[in-house]
């Protein structure tokens, strides 16, 4: 099932067709998202127990943050659906593609080091932890919760997705 909800045990996978991207429309990818927000029990059930992934590309040798019509997919959806952190599963590499699409492509291992940190800084201090403190507070999530989350959060962005028996659910 593509550009919509499709479960997975007890996660859900919104699945991005490769004509989706190359069309630039986000519409099925962005309504299958808003459901995730329609209330607070939604948000709640749906913590942590998402994934995004882009089909078609198997036969492509490129990393899907070097090809230049998913990059332009993932800003348009980004900039309409900030709230990755709180929805995407840490043991998934959903977030790791989105992450890599918002940042400069084709740089060499020492040009990144030099790019990353402060972008990465930028995107999660002004975007993506604002949206999910946003939405903790409307779940209720206590101050430990959201702490752990954080944690999770920069655990995840500094060494890659958390193998499933190291993650604690909140």
């Amino acid at each position: 099932m593509f550009g919509s909800i499709s479960g997975l045990s007890d996660h859900i996978c919104i699945v991005v067709s490769r004509d989706e991207v190359e069309s630039g429309d986000i519409a099925a990818a962005l309504g299958a998202l808003q459901k995730l927000l329609e209330s607070p029990e939604i948000m709640a059930e749906y913590f942590e127990r998402v994934d995004i992934v882009f089909h078609g590309y198997d036969a492509d040798p490129r990393d899907l943050s070097e090809i230049e019509e998913v990059r332009s997919y993932v800003y348009k959806l980004d900039e309409k659906f900030p709230f990755w952190l709180f929805f995407l599963a840490k043991t998934c590499r959903g977030l790791e593609c989105l992450l890599l699409c918002l940042l400069p492509p084709h740089l060499t291992s020492a040009g990144r080091r030099r790019a990353f940190p402060d972008r990465i800084s930028a995107l999660l201090s002004d975007r993506w932890l604002p949206a999910m403190n946003h939405l903790c507070a409307q779940v209720g999530l206590s101050d430990a919760q959201l702490e752990d989350l954080t944690d999770r959060v920069v655990a995840y962005v500094t060494k890659g997705p958390i193998p499933l028996h190291r993650q604690s659910r909140t």
